[in-house]
C-alpha cells in the first residue's frame, strides 16, 4: 500500500464500498475434490465475536460458509433521489442522503427518522453546537453499521467539525479512513484521537497495524509499545510485536510475544501457527510440529467499544444474520439455522438470507433445503453466480453432473474469471465424459493458474486419450519449467520421457537426471521405481535390474501391490533383449 497523505478537510466524494460475496466455503486447494469438502468456495475475512475477558476479542479469519454481505446495501451509496441536506453552518459539508428503497420497511424506517430528526435540527439556528454534533454523529453510526460508508463519513466529519473536542467522531472517522486504506488520514485522525483520549488502547494498536501493513516496522513497534503502556497484557499489541520481530528474524523475541498473546487469549489458535514459525526460525523441530497440530482459524484484535457497539444498531433482517453468523461460528448450526430463517422471514427477497440459510442447511445435513434455499435465490435473482455455484456443489455431491454443469456454465456466464467454478465445471465434465470439454476447461484452469498441478496433471491425462503425446509433454515441461520445485510435476515429466508412447519423444537421459535428483531428495521407494524406467529407456538393462532389486530388498515392508508391481518390473528388465518400457496411452496407473 501507498501511504496517502492530505490534509484534514472536506471532500466531495467518497470511494464507493465493493459487494462482499455471500458463500459457502470450499477446500483450501482449488482443485480438492468437490464431494469430499463443505460445498462452495472461500472467503476469508476479519469477524469478531464478543468475549470481554483480558479486555480483549476474539477474531476470527476462517474459511466462512456464512458471510453477512453488505452488497444488499452498496446501490445505497448514492441516491437516486438527489436528497441533500445543506450545511447550516460555515465549515461544514452538504450531506447527501443515501437511497433507502431497497432496504426491508424496518431499516428504511429506523434511518429515515434520524434524518427526518436531523433535517429538522439543522433548520433551527439556536440548535447548540453540541446538539447539532450529537444529529449528525448518531445518524453517522447508524450508516455505519449498515456500511453505508460515504454518508457515514460526512455524517462523521460534520460531527467532528462541529465537536472537535469529542473523541467519538475523529476516532470513526479514523476507523472508515483505515477501512477504506487512505492510511495517511487514518494515521492524521488517530493522533488526534490520541490527544483526546490518550487511554484508549484501541488506537495505538490500530496504528501498530497500519505501519506493519506499510512495512514501517520500527514505527509499527512504536505504536504497539505505546498500546503497552496503556495495557501491559494486551494481547493484539504483543502479537504485533511478535510479527514485527518475525520480520525482523528475531525469533527468540518473537516467541517471546506470541506466547503471552496465547496466555492472554488461549483460544487464539491462529497465533499457533506464527509460533510455529518462529520455532522454525529457531530450528526447534519438536515445537514447530507441537504448535502447527494446534493451528486453527480463531485470530485476536483489540477491544473497540466504540465500533463493537455498532452492530447493536442493527435492526431487521441484519440483526438476525448477525445472530446467525455468530452461532456459525461457534458450529452451533441448528441455532444459526433458526437465526437465518428468521432473516428470511423478515426479507423473504434478501439473497444474502436465502444463501446463508443455505449453508447452515448444508451444515445440519438438510441437503434438500439447501437446494431449496439456493433455487429460490436463483428465482429470485437469476442471474446470481454465488446462488448458481452453491446448487451445483450439492448437486455434484449427489452425482447429478448434468445439471450441475447447466448452474455452472451460468455462474461463468456472469464471472468467466471465477476459476472455483471453472475448476469445478472441469470436474463435471470429465465425470460426465464430455472429455473434449473437460479438456477444454481444464486447459483454461492451467493458463489461469498454472500452479495449480492437479489441474494440469487432469489435463495431460486428457491429451493423452486424444493421442496428442507431444502437445501432452509440452505442457508438462511449461509446468516443470515455471515450477521446477515441485517434485510431482518433474516426477510426471520423467515419466513420459522413459513411457511416451510416440518413441521420438522419449529422453532417456533427462528421465534419470530428473529420478535420480528427486528420489535423492525423498528416498520414496515409488520415485526410485523411474530410476529404474529411464535405465531401462537407455538400454542399461543390468543396471536396471539389479536397481530393481535394491528397491524390493528396501521394500519388503511396503504393500503387497507395491512389491507385486516391483517384481514385474523387474522381470522385464532380467529381458536384456528388451527391457525398454512398455508405452503408457492413458496415465491412469502412475508408478509415484
Amino acid at each position: 500500500m501507498i501511504l496517502m497523505s492530505r490534509q484534514l478537510g472536506p471532500r466531495t466524494s467518497r470511494p464507493q464500498l465493493s459487494a462482499k460475496r455471500e458463500l459457502i466455503c470450499a477446500s483450501d486447494d482449488a482443485f480438492a475434490d468437490e464431494t469430499s469438502a463443505v460445498p462452495g468456495r472461500r472467503l476469508r475475512r476479519e469477524l469478531s465475536v464478543k468475549q470481554r475477558s483480558n479486555s480483549i476479542q476474539i477474531a476470527t479469519s476462517i474459511c466462512l460458509l456464512v458471510v453477512l454481505s453488505s452488497a444488499a446495501l452498496v446501490h445505497s451509496q448514492t441516491s437516486s433521489t438527489d436528497r441533500v441536506v445543506q450545511p447550516p453552518r460555515k465549515g461544514l459539508v452538504p450531506l447527501q442522503l443515501p437511497d433507502l428503497t431497497k432496504l426491508e420497511a424496518g431499516v428504511r424506517e429506523q434511518i429515515a427518522k434520524l434524518q427526518d430528526s436531523l433535517a429538522v435540527i439543522v433548520k433551527d439556528p439556536k440548535t447548540s453546537d453540541a446538539s447539532l454534533s450529537d444529529a449528525y454523529g448518531n445518524l453517522g453510526r447508524v450508516y455505519h453499521a449498515y456500511s453505508l460508508t460515504a454518508p457515514a463519513w460526512f455524517s462523521y466529519f460534520n460531527a467532528n467539525r462541529l465537536s472537535p473536542a469529542d473523541f467519538r467522531w475523529v476516532y470513526l472517522l479514523a476507523k472508515l479512513d483505515q477501512q477504506e486504506g487512505t492510511f495517511g488520514e487514518a494515521i492524521s485522525k488517530f493522533r488526534i484521537a490520541r490527544t483526546l483520549k490518550p487511554d484508549y488502547v484501541a488506537v495505538p494498536v490500530n496504528m501498530g497495524n497500519i505501519f506493519l501493513e506499510l512495512n514501517q516496522l520500527d514505527t509499527a513497534a512504536e505504536s504497539f509499545n505505546a498500546a503497552l503502556q496503556i495495557d501491559p497484557t494486551n494481547a493484539a499489541a504483543h502479537y504485533g510485536l511478535g510479527q514485527i520481530l518475525m520480520s525482523k528474524r528475531n525469533y527468540a523475541g518473537a516467541v517471546v510475544h506470541f506466547q503471552k498473546t496465547l496466555r492472554q487469549v488461549p483460544g487464539a489458535n491462529r497465533v499457533h501457527y506464527s509460533l510455529a514459525m518462529a520455532y522454525r526460525g529457531l530450528g526447534d523441530a519438536e515445537n514447530v510440529k507441537a504448535h502447527l497440530a494446534q493451528q486453527g482459524t480463531v485470530g485476536v484484535r483489540v477491544s473497540d467499544p466504540l465500533v463493537d457497539a455498532l452492530p447493536d444498531l442493527i435492526e431487521g433482517e441484519r440483526v438476525y444474520l448477525s445472530r446467525g453468523k455468530l452461532a456459525f461460528e461457534a458450529k452451533r448450526y441448528a441455532d444459526a439455522v433458526t437465526e437465518f430463517r428468521k432473516a428470511v422471514a423478515a426479507k423473504p427477497d434478501s439473497i444474502t438470507a436465502r444463501i446463508n440459510l443455505g449453508g447452515a442447511l448444508t451444515q445440519v445435513g438438510d441437503l434438500k433445503g439447501a437446494v431449496e434455499q439456493f433455487e429460490e435465490a436463483i428465482r429470485i435473482e437469476p442471474g446470481k453466480a454465488n446462488a448458481h455455484y452453491n446448487l451445483a456443489v450439492l448437486l455434484a455431491r449427489q452425482n447429478k453432473h448434468e445439471q450441475a454443469i447447466e448452474h455452472l456454465r451460468a455462474a461463468l456466464s456472469v464471472d468467466k474469471n471465477d476459476l472455483s467454478a471453472r475448476v469445478l465445471l472441469a470436474q463435471q465434465l470429465l465425470r460426465s465424459e464430455h472429455f473434449d470439454e473437460a479438456l477444454t476447461e481444464f486447459s483454461r484452469v492451467v493458463q489461469a493458474d498454472p500452479d495449480n498441478e492437479a489441474a494440469l496433471f487432469e489435463q495431460v491425462r486428457l491429451l493423452y486419450r486424444t493421442g496428442q503425446f507431444k502437445q501432452a509433454l509440452q505442457v508438462i515441461e511449461t509446468g516443470h519449467a515455471k515450477y521446477p520445485q515441485k517434485w510431482q510435476t518433474a516426477l510426471m515429466l520423467s515419466y513420459l520421457l522413459s513411457t511416451s508412447p510416440e518413441v521420438e519423444l522419449r529422453n532417456g537421459a533427462r528421465a534419470l537426471d530428473l529420478a535420480q535428483r528427486i528420489y535423492k531428495a525423498t528416498g520414496a521407494v515409488q520415485h526410485g521405481v523411474l530410476i529404474g524406467m529411464a535405465l531401462a529407456e537407455l538400454g542399461r538393462c543390468s543396471e536396471a535390474a539389479e536397481w530393481q532389486r535394491r528397491l524390493i530388498r528396501s521394500a519388503e515392508a511396503a504393500d503387497v501391490d507395491l512389491l507385486a508391481k516391483l517384481r514385474a518390473g523387474l522381470t522385464l528388465y532380467e529381458d536384456v533383449k528388451s527391457c525398454r518400457p512398455a508405452a503408457d496411452k492413458s496415465l491412469m496407473d502412475l508408478p509415484f
